[in-house]
């Protein structure tokens, strides 16, 4: 529960734990690779802000005390969401991550990423959400890892269980990690193939 002391700051101590993702579940992704690309994200969100000086306006963002993920809509931005081929969809349902290159030439997709990933940090629970702009936002962290669970009483294998579920959360609304597991699939796949045909000339 977000309840503040006497100078208005968050008292880490009163986070709930509400729902983080099952173990069973989590062990299904690579934590470390969902931390990776949230971190990419999140210093992607900061390259739009600053190499778009003209509409900086719209690209600003906090994550306050209550831990709301504030943002500065934008009336005329209309997302067109589009799939892996590049055809757009009707409804906003998938996310496709585009390159630097890509932000850097389009405001509208610099604004687009912003509001997805306002979409999946509100999504998260009170802890994960603390998780997330303590790592990713603060700056500097007030926090580390031991001193976090300390602060929160609470044993150091429920923490990481939250923090992977944070990370894991946010990667899968964003599609970073089925993109990279496909990827690898694919790779997989296409080396298979090329050592099943390839033919050994004997001397």
């Amino acid at each position: 529960m977000i309840k503040k002391d006497d100078k208005g700051k968050l008292d880490v101590s009163l986070l709930e734990i509400q729902r983080p993702l099952p173990v069973k579940i989590i062990e299904e992704y690579n934590h470390k690779d969902a931390i990776k690309e949230i971190h990419n994200i999140f210093d992607q969100l900061t390259d739009n802000y600053f190499y778009q000086v003209a509409y900086q306006e719209y690209l600003k963002y906090t994550i306050n005390e209550d831990l709301e993920f504030i943002i500065l809509e934008d009336p005329s931005l209309h997302i067109k969401t589009v799939n892996v081929n590049n055809v757009i969809l009707k409804d906003d349902i998938s996310f496709k991550r585009f390159n630097k290159h890509d932000y850097r030439k389009s405001i509208d997709l610099c604004e687009a990423l912003l509001k997805r990933v306002k979409e999946a940090f509100d999504n998260l629970d009170e802890f994960e959400r603390f998780i997330i702009k303590n790592f990713e936002y603060d700056n500097p962290r007030e926090y580390v890892d031991e001193s976090l669970y300390y602060e929160m009483h609470i044993h150091k294998d429920k923490y990481y269980v939250s923090k992977k579920s944070a990370y894991i959360k946010m990667a899968i609304q964003l599609g970073l990690i089925v993109d990279t597991q496909i990827d690898s699939l694919i790779i997989n796949e296409l080396k298979r193939q090329i050592e099943k045909n390839i033919v050994t000339i004997g001397k």
